[in-house]
């Protein structure tokens, strides 16, 4: 965080998700540290309103190859706006990085903070670092966010006739494979990061799927993927109002619209916290079932929706050592690898390549698998490797 007003406001929105909560009789509370190990799980007592218990009792079932990527752009700071100086970027020291992630497998760079408030000027730009990622063989997955100007907050037909814009804008190149629409609209204190902070953003995610699928297909880009993400774990209430929402706004007409949906989860970062967890693999296994099996299934998303690990990531910076950071990756992506069958998991993003800021004040500057000079930090050759081991062929799309 940049300063200590957005930590707490932040902080208190997160704890909200620690509310005490009595379980039915036989069932295992939301095992937020993971202690809990899935044999050891019963499975959940139905109704669960707010999706308060533990989900991950299943076996874990092999799948098809997992398609890993990374998002190469900046990280957003949770508040209004960037405050912490970002380093300049090196591209063909990001290139050469990304290319050795990579190695012979796919691979699929997420670029983040596509905004409606910078309307064509930001197009164009993204659509120069799609043609170059495309270029270098990789895919591309786009972050389109609502963040409208002031005089745009809440005019839905304007952001409407910006995702035609993005539409028609990227549908004719054909690295980009996927436009996610609007992003973590179910936090709504951070509108930096995060778009439930602006008037009508449920319309807006709604409407914008809608409206992205059936002009992709008019047009004849069937290649492009829509969906739309989920911040995992931001307020119990919140987040299964955000879920009943979409059921009541969108309903049949956004599942048929809807090619995937994305989680964003960052256990030991926000919730559950660092303090809390046991075993970081299995907390990650308690956010996916419980995304899979009660959040998703809220609103009609059922089993056959793939589902998107489109970020993931653990910050070092001061009192975060590398070495954790490294250690962490590992279990976060081979929790992904062992159950990607059980929950349909397709694709994971880790957050992100490069550090903002490798002297910055806190953890915000620090996501990078490299340092902000480009050195590697053993998180990048952890992350190597399982894409090299465990990624799936550049045929396989």
């Amino acid at each position: 965080m940049s300063s200590p007003g957005r930590f707490g406001c932040v902080l208190a929105t997160v704890l909200a998700g620690l509310m005490v909560w009595a379980a039915p009789s036989g069932a295992i509370p939301w095992d937020l540290g993971g202690a809990v190990p899935p044999e050891e799980t019963t499975a959940p007592v139905l109704p669960d309103p707010l999706c308060q218990q533990s989900y991950a009792d299943d076996e874990p079932v092999p799948g098809p190859r997992i398609h890993f990527g990374v998002g190469p752009r900046l990280a957003g700071e949770i508040g209004s706006g960037q405050t912490t100086p970002l380093v300049p970027e090196n591209w063909q020291e990001r290139d050469r990085a990304l290319r050795r992630l990579a190695g012979d497998r796919d691979f699929t760079v997420r670029l983040n903070r596509l905004f409606l408030s910078d309307g064509w000027r930001g197009i164009r730009q993204f659509q120069k670092m799609a043609r170059h990622y495309g270029r270098l063989g990789f895919g591309v997955e786009l972050q389109v966010r609502y963040h409208p100007r002031p005089q745009q907050n809440g005019d839905i037909g304007a952001w409407l006739d910006y995702v035609r814009d993005v539409v028609r804008a990227f549908g004719p190149i054909k690295a980009v494979r996927a436009l996610q629409i609007t992003n973590e609209v179910n936090l709504t204190v951070s509108p930096n990061t995060s778009d439930g902070a602006w008037l009508n953003s449920t319309r807006a995610l709604v409407a914008g799927v809608k409206t992205a699928q059936r002009y992709s297909n008019r047009l004849g880009f069937g290649h492009l993927k829509i969906g739309f993400n989920f911040a995992w774990r931001f307020g119990a209430e919140a987040d299964a109002d955000f879920w009943d929402r979409l059921a009541a706004v969108g309903g049949k007409e956004l599942r048929q619209a809807t090619d995937w949906v994305g989680i964003d989860l960052y256990p030991g970062t926000y919730l559950p916290p660092r303090v809390s967890i046991s075993n970081y693999g299995d907390a990650f296994l308690e956010a996916i079932a419980q995304m899979r099996e009660c959040y998703m299934p809220k609103a009609g998303f059922g089993p056959r929706f793939p589902l998107k690990v489109e970020e993931t990531g653990w910050p070092t910076g001061p009192g975060r050592s590398e070495e954790e950071q490294a250690q962490v990756l590992r279990q976060f992506v081979d929790t992904a690898h062992r159950y990607r069958g059980t929950y349909k998991v397709t694709d994971f993003r880790w957050f992100g390549l490069r550090d903002n800021n490798s002297d910055g004040p806190d953890y915000q500057s620090y996501f990078g698998l490299l340092r902000s000079n480009y050195s590697k930090k053993p998180a990048f050759y952890e992350y190597l490797t399982r894409v090299s081991k465990l990624g799936a062929g550049r045929s396989s799309r």
